[in-house]
């Protein structure tokens, strides 16, 4: 089947080539490992199951359950109009292996999570999209089982190494936030820099007292989700921090937070100034305008449908600051902005 232009491509690598193009000749393949049997997705140097290197590919019979969906009703994509449906369909071969995808050839409210469905594949340029439609004069089975099942969960965390927290090391001693408001098109360091004046203020710091950044995302062209991260801040200010932190992998904010925190509770620093800047709605205005560059490297316009005013969120950045000498005794006396 062919596709409407403009639907985003996948990237394609030396790796994924096989699974991007395995569509041609109408065959659904995957990454195989010799040594367990195993089919691996996304492709990997090594199997996640038996961590044998000895792989190779294998065309698989195209049958898949339908493992979960949900129908997009209200944003459209380029060659995707809404409404269409996401779904996740679990591999006959290996049900361990799931796809992300989407049912065609089918409405709606006519699918069913156990559903049998069969591979059909878009062609866009050179690139053959798995999508899937229902198998005909199939019966649903049961929803396949997860690698770890709910119930087991518990078995996975490790407890606790000692009876010490590091968060009863450490305090947040300040917050602050600048304006906040659409389109307020103010440049996002000069935001950072309102919030952080604020925030070291409520501390009863200055900052000669910082000597630790910290922030998420960090660096880059984040279209609208950051300042620039340390290095822009560290400049702007004249800090010279002896410990800095930034990186879109931890869980959000609250990573950059708890990573000052560690850092504060093991030595490394004593007060830790953690930031975020959202200035989404003006970036996006400014993009409109050809005034900045789309995110990511990206020569596209955003999909259509995403909404592109949506307001900022406050910014709060949070100060961490150790015990030191100071003696603490019940939680209503404990003064931690001014410790030394």
């Amino acid at each position: 089947m062919s596709a409407a232009p403009g639907r985003p491509l996948p990237q394609i690598t030396a790796e994924n080539e096989f699974f991007w193009t395995s569509g041609a000749d109408g065959q659904l393949r995957f990454q195989h490992c010799s040594a367990c049997e195993a089919l691996i997705h996304p492709p990997a140097p090594v199997c996640r199951y038996c961590r044998s290197r000895e792989t190779d590919v294998r065309a698989v019979s195209g049958r898949a359950t339908l493992a979960g969906f949900t129908v997009n009703h209200r944003f459209s994509l380029p060659g995707l109009p809404a409404p269409y449906v996401v779904a996740q369909v679990s591999i006959a071969e290996d049900p361990r292996v799931r796809l992300t995808t989407n049912i065609v050839e089918c409405e709606p409210d006519r699918l069913q999570l156990g559903q049998p469905v069969d591979v059909v594949f878009e062609q866009i340029e050179d690139v053959w999209l798995p999508l899937f439609r229902p198998a005909t004069a199939e019966a649903s089975a049961a929803l396949p089982g997860d690698d770890i099942e709910p119930h087991r969960f518990g078995e996975y965390v490790r407890p606790m190494l000692t009876t010490t927290k590091f968060e009863d090391k450490v305090a947040l001693t300040g917050i602050g936030m600048s304006a906040i408001g659409r389109r307020l098109m103010v440049a996002p360091l000069s935001l950072t820099v309102d919030a952080c004046e604020a925030a070291i203020a409520d501390a009863g710091l200055s900052f000669a007292d910082i000597d630790g950044l910290s922030t998420y995302p960090g660096g880059g062209n984040l279209g609208g989700f950051g300042e620039g991260g340390v290095t822009a801040l560290e400049a702007a200010l004249g800090i010279r921090p002896t410990w800095h932190n930034g990186g879109i992998e931890t869980f959000g904010p609250g990573g950059s937070v708890i990573a000052a925190m560690l850092a504060v509770a093991g030595g490394l620093a004593r007060h830790v100034l953690c930031f975020r800047t959202l200035w989404e709605a003006t970036f996006n205005e400014l993009m409109k305008q050809g005034r900045v560059a789309p995110p990511f490297g990206s020569g596209a316009a955003p999909p259509a449908g995403r909404s592109r005013s949506a307001p900022p969120r406050p910014r709060t950045p949070w100060r961490s600051t150790r015990n030191g000498t100071v003696t603490v005794t019940a939680p209503p006396k404990k003064r931690w902005a001014g410790s030394r």
